[in-house]
């Protein structure tokens, strides 16, 4: 069908996404489609830009832990219902190159939740797609080569305008190669990302802490795409990650002294303090003084005991993790312990922080 509008919404950390909703974006206007505009959604939904039965909506988003991110997961339950606009969505995943091999990420259930979203808003989703970029997971491993992020990016732009193409011509793209390898992927690692949606990624919010190199300059707080980061602290105020932080990598990636880290020396006291056993042995310890609290027995009554004390642990810890990671000695021996100290840092390389909020 000829469209008059293409809006495409975008959430991106690093700048992969973002650099995907620019291609597709370009696209549209190369196909002589008379307005087109993609925006972040921290810039919230626009009223009136999608006219029914005339225009297309896109929705682009990395994949965390194999599914949608949270924040687009809530994003696109706030779109408005519509009974004729089309809709299309692709997450952008953790592409690598070793060697002449590329070999592809997995987005699992990313764009299939979102497109499951969109057509309960009553949108006619004619397809989906995963593009692999550079992976930027630095809490995982280092950023990759410049050389290599280039190629990886050289390698997909040809993919995501192709999609595209295919998308304005009015062409359905389900039953394709992609989608099937994303079908299978998405359904065997579906316990994982439900994990992560509950609570794997509340745990990674909780590994972030400054450096000694930190000058308050805000910027992280400032820019955090969900405003997951407030300044703490008389005097020198520094970074505190709150629980709605996405791990999207932006305050690493763009850090101008590189002072965000993802601590690995306290991830594992963390796990040790967050982990069922310890939950177990608190409840315990309860029971022993407060016998009111032994009707907490069986596994759903002990199953929710244990995801309570998880989150009351993780903010709590973390909390006290915050204050004494002020201390010089403390700091120096957390992150000289850190694996992301070591880690290149990584950015979509044309990509600005202004323009991640545009």
């Amino acid at each position: 069908m000829p469209y008059k509008n293409v809006v495409i919404y975008f959430m991106s950390g690093t700048g992969n996404s973002y650099r995907v909703a620019e291609w597709v974006s370009r696209i549209a206007e190369k196909e002589g489609i008379p307005k087109v505009e993609f925006s972040s959604i921290e810039t919230g939904i626009a009223d009136e830009r999608e006219q029914e039965g005339t225009g297309i909506l896109g929705l682009v988003m990395p994949a965390h832990g194999f599914t949608t991110p949270w924040h687009m997961i809530k994003f696109a339950c706030k779109l408005p219902r519509t009974r004729q606009s089309h809709a299309f969505s692709i997450s952008t995943r953790a592409g690598l190159k070793f060697g002449k091999i590329f070999p592809p990420g997995l987005s699992g259930t990313a764009t299939f939740l979102t497109a499951l979203i969109l057509f309960l808003k009553g949108y006619n989703v004619r397809g989906t797609t995963a593009i692999d970029m550079p992976s930027n997971w630095m809490s995982l491993h280092s950023g990759l080569k410049h050389s290599k992020a280039e190629a990886v990016i050289k390698r997909n732009k040809p993919k995501a305008e192709s999609f595209m193409q295919a998308i304005l011509s009015g062409r359905k793209q389900w039953l394709t190669l992609n989608n099937l390898y994303e079908s299978i992927g998405g359904l065997l690692l579906l316990p994982v990302s439900v994990l992560y949606l509950f609570a794997a990624r509340f745990f990674l919010a909780k590994l972030f802490f400054s450096n000694w190199k930190c000058n308050s300059c805000g910027i992280c707080a400032e820019k955090c795409p969900v405003e997951a980061i407030s300044m703490r602290g008389k005097g020198k105020a520094r970074p505190y990650w709150k629980y709605n932080c996405e791990s999207c990598m932006r305050c690493m990636a763009f850090c101008p002294v590189e002072a965000v880290e993802a601590g690995h020396s306290w991830g594992v006291i963390l796990f040790y303090i967050t982990c069922s056993a310890a939950a177990m042995h608190f409840l315990s310890l309860l029971k022993s003084h407060i016998s009111a609290l032994n009707f907490i027995s069986g596994l759903w009554l002990e199953s929710i005991f244990v995801l309570l004390y998880f989150y009351f642990a993780l903010g709590v810890s973390y909390f006290f993790f915050s204050l004494i990671v002020r201390i010089p000695i403390i700091n120096r021996l957390f992150t000289l312990t850190t694996l992301t100290h070591w880690y290149r840092r990584y950015h979509e390389p044309q990509t600005k922080l202004k323009d991640l909020s545009r």
